[in-house]
């Protein structure tokens, strides 16, 4: 008896060996088909034209309640600036808390928004040391620390020695550059939305809303087909949308959107695991492009940066009416 279960046993396995049952090889295929994302969001406490403080909290709690409603990880990177405006500092304070008072990460976007581009190296890494203080104070009351840094218009150094310079910077301060794969243009979509709505004009919110979204899908496929071009396989993509009133009132919608394409959300420090986030990154410019522009750069690939899909001539028109 106990020779036959044990001919029987190595029959078993001899055969799993052979032919992988198929709950095995389909447990391989979703993985190699799984999708995933990381969130962030740029410009806290708010993108785009200021207003006054109880508008702001409003939209705050509206992002990040529907943050924390889709379970995302999300990463928010901080423009001190926009804390010390006059009778609203300790307002605008306990705004940004609610991002951190809901476990989110805040990361340094530098204190005022300066492009690398126009500004001295040494006066543009002040202005980052300067992004730090209310951000680490209020991370430290959970017991975190800062670890991510973000290049406001994603510009990283016109030249070389420039962009050499600032990350040796970075690693020094126990930065870690936080990249962008994907965005919308969502901030030339708000600066419509938000004058129509303060106007009480309905109906361009609804169609600035639709073109929005049109516009997301359409990036999402075209960046979704360069990171097959240049790796072979969908990478754990990197999403940069900005704190605005576009986002808070149709932050559900663009989730909604991500999650039919089959997505599952991850965090920043889980994205930074995919091997393509090691590739060699040699591009320096003025302009502020996805990395997977800057990766195919680097490998001496097409760069299909005049490609991406533009907002609508109509959304653009209304953009430039409203600067």
């Amino acid at each position: 008896m106990r020779l036959f279960l044990s001919v029987l046993i190595i029959l078993v396995l001899t055969l799993a060996l052979q032919d992988p049952p198929k709950r095995v090889l389909a447990n391989l295929e979703e993985a190699k088909d799984r999708k995933e994302l990381a969130v962030t969001f740029d410009d806290l406490p708010l993108n785009g034209r200021q207003f006054e403080a109880e508008r702001l909290k409003a939209m705050t709690t509206k992002i990040v309640a529907s943050i924390k409603k889709h379970n995302i990880p999300a990463v928010g990177f901080v423009n001190e600036s926009q804390l010390y405006r006059f009778g609203e500092i300790d307002q605008r304070i306990a705004i940004l808390k609610i991002w951190s008072d809901s476990g989110l990460e805040l990361g340094n976007h530098t204190f005022s928004h300066m492009s690398l581009n126009v500004t001295p190296l040494e006066t543009y890494k002040e202005d980052t040391i300067r992004g730090e203080t209310i951000t680490q104070m209020l991370l430290a009351q959970s017991g975190k620390k800062i670890r991510y840094f973000r290049h406001p218009y994603l510009r990283t150094g016109a030249t070389v020695d420039i962009k050499d310079d600032f990350e040796k910077f970075l690693r020094q301060r126990s930065y870690t550059v936080a990249p962008v794969t994907i965005e919308n243009s969502d901030w030339m979509y708000n600066l419509v939305y938000t004058t129509a709505k303060t106007r009480g004009d309905s109906e361009t919110m609804k169609e600035t809303t639709k073109q929005y979204l049109n516009h997301t899908e359409a990036m999402f496929d075209f960046f979704e087909k360069l990171s097959v071009e240049l790796t072979g396989y969908q990478i754990k993509h990197i999403f940069l949308l900005h704190s605005n009133e576009l986002n808070a009132d149709n932050l559900d919608s663009v989730v909604d959107l991500i999650k039919r394409r089959g997505y599952n959300f991850i965090s920043l420090e889980e994205a930074l695991k995919d091997k393509v986030y090691t590739l060699p990154n040699t591009y320096a410019g003025k302009a502020g492009p996805s990395w997977i522009h800057r990766w195919m750069h680097t490998k001496g690939m097409e760069v299909k940066l005049k490609q991406e899909p533009e907002p609508s001539e109509m959304i653009q028109k209304m953009y430039e009416k409203e600067l």
